[in-house]
């Protein structure tokens, strides 16, 4: 961390000395700095009545899929479930989407709490809000995802 930058002070030779260099960074750090974007997944939603597609994004990897399709205006919701919604705790299953096709890996795995809140429902149906799109080692994926399925 570098400190207030401060005019330099003479030396007894009469020369200004020069102000410390801040330390290097550590690797993590500079390798941070250094990446430009995080890895993306590319996202195909569905309407899950009519099979019309709604939106193709690039989502970044490691992000939830509910704050991503909202952020991106991806209707996710019917028009009770908007209503009902506990704003993405897990606590209300309102959140439902169908995994249409996605590689192994590009998804995360099925939580617990979906585990409870989806027993007896078709395993390609998650909660948005408890999954999280891709990670480091699987870059550049393409998921197929229907909303609001039926």
């Amino acid at each position: 961390m570098r400190g207030p930058a401060t005019a330099a002070a003479p030396s007894t030779s009469g020369r200004p000395l020069l102000p410390a260099r801040a330390p290097p960074l550590g690797r993590r750090r500079a390798a941070a700095r250094c990446r430009a974007e995080p890895p993306t997944v590319a996202v195909t939603f569905v309407d899950g009545a009519t099979g019309a597609e709604l939106a193709q994004l690039d989502l970044p990897s490691g992000e939830q899929l509910r704050g991503q399709m909202l952020a991106n205006k991806v209707d996710l919701y019917t028009a009770w479930n908007k209503v009902w919604s506990c704003g993405g705790a897990g606590q209300c299953g309102t959140c439902i989407v169908d995994v249409k096709s996605a590689p192994d890996g590009c998804l995360s795995d099925r939580s617990e709490t979906e585990q409870k809140k989806l027993r007896g429902k078709p395993a390609t149906w998650r909660l948005a809000c408890q999954t999280f799109v891709g990670d480091e080692e699987t870059p550049g994926q393409r998921v197929t995802i229907a909303t609001k399925p039926k």
